[in-house]
């Protein structure tokens, strides 16, 4: 049983912390040096710092067992893995981009580590002052991290930061359990510490847990980010050419059983190219935003709305027949029609949409042929004026 004693003794248990967090500390910054897509990502830098932090605040108290000792050095090693501490909160506060009102626990911490300071200096290093002081303001960190990481959003992330919130809560508590045993204690107890080895063995486990949790939660956000830049139009942020592609085939296909039709309209902005001639590319990209925002607002939940090229979108309807599908293309056109869109630079204009729309028929019996039926109606609409609604039958 020796060697289970040895290791659990409170300078191996201080090494092993001081180890584990150094790796997590290299690896965070590796990946945010290495990787330009985590470079990107807030708080990852700020992760590497905070197990750095860690490190040298778990090295600092190993260094007696090499002879190495210097007034102070309890504060100054308990004081760095506070920081850390401190660190983490920052970093998951901005890599879930959570407001900074969040960090007003910052304020009591801040009041906490200049009392435990103010004791030091005053009396010395008092074993039961730092633990209670320090337990506690440890404590509120850890419980505000665990809070931040229950504020999740991201549907995809959310199950691992829920992992690392009850964790983040467990360690809280534990904390919360050395500090009540230490009240519990009389004011004249000055023994060693017995609830060292509890307190760190807890801290092994949290690093272990909380360290794959969060490189989940960022492998999850950057597969989510890929899926959404390949489905995506990055400029309005509606579904790109692809995804209307994928979703009229499907449904084409689905509706040649049933005997229903697939309804399809394509939008073009009317004499855009002078819009990019008088106000610029800019003003042309503020426009398609705006025209995209207008055409999200007014289509329904079920409808599948993209920009399949540079001033062309396209609205693939839920089951609408053709009466409906008019409907819905006329509707379209006057909101964009009566839209005043303000541009940066605090010019207002007006735009005006033609639109071609196809409900698929026995003659139309691919998605290719719907498609073109619709361009063909809108063409038409182009020629007959603009700013008007054309379809396959008129």
């Amino acid at each position: 049983m020796e060697w289970i004693a040895g290791l659990l003794h409170a300078g191996t248990l201080l090494l092993v912390n001081a180890l584990l967090a150094s790796l997590a500390s290299a690896l965070f910054f590796a990946l945010y040096m290495g990787h330009p897509r985590v470079k990107r990502q807030p708080g990852v830098m700020l992760w590497g710092t905070s197990y750095a932090a860690f490190a040298a605040g778990f090295g600092v108290l190993f260094l007696p067992a090499f002879h190495v000792g210097f007034p102070g050095l309890g504060l100054v090693g308990n004081l760095l893995i506070d920081l850390g501490a401190v660190w983490a909160l920052l970093a998951v506060n901005a890599y879930l981009e959570l407001p900074r009102r969040r960090l007003w626990v910052l304020v009591p911490v801040a009041a906490m580590a200049l009392a435990e300071l103010f004791l030091v200096l005053v009396e010395g290093e008092n074993l039961r002052h730092m633990v209670i002081l320090g337990g506690a303001l440890t404590a509120l960190l850890t419980g505000a991290t665990g809070a931040a990481f229950w504020q999740c959003k991201d549907e995809a992330q959310r199950p691992v930061a829920r992992l690392a919130a009850l964790f983040h809560f467990l360690w809280a508590a534990m904390l919360l359990v050395r500090m009540s045993w230490w009240i519990a204690q009389p004011v004249e107890f000055a023994g060693r510490d017995p609830t060292s080895t509890f307190g760190l063995l807890s801290r092994i486990v949290l690093t272990w847990v909380i360290t794959p949790s969060l490189l989940w939660m960022l492998t999850r956000k950057l597969d989510a980010e890929l899926i959404r830049h390949a489905s995506q139009d990055p400029l309005t942020g509606v579904a790109n050419r692809r995804v209307m592609w994928e979703e009229g085939q499907q449904r084409i296909a689905a509706s040649t059983p049933r005997g229903s039709s697939v309804a399809t309209l394509i939008i073009d902005v009317d004499r855009f190219k002078s819009i990019n001639d008088r106000w610029g590319h800019d003003g042309g990209d503020q426009v398609l935003v705006a025209i995209a925002d207008t055409l999200r607002r007014h289509i329904r939940e079920k409808d599948i709305l993209a920009r399949v090229g540079g001033e062309e979108f396209m609205v693939l309807l839920h089951q609408a027949e053709a009466t409906a599908a008019k409907d819905a293309a006329e509707r379209l056109r006057l909101a964009i029609e009566k839209e005043a869109i303000t541009l940066l630079s605090g010019e207002t204009l007006h735009c005006t949409v033609s639109i071609g729309y196809c409900v698929s028929t026995r003659r139309e019996k691919s998605w290719r042929e719907v498609v073109v039926a619709a361009d063909q109606a809108l063409y038409a609409a182009k020629q007959a004026g603009r700013n008007r609604v054309v379809g396959t039958g008129d």
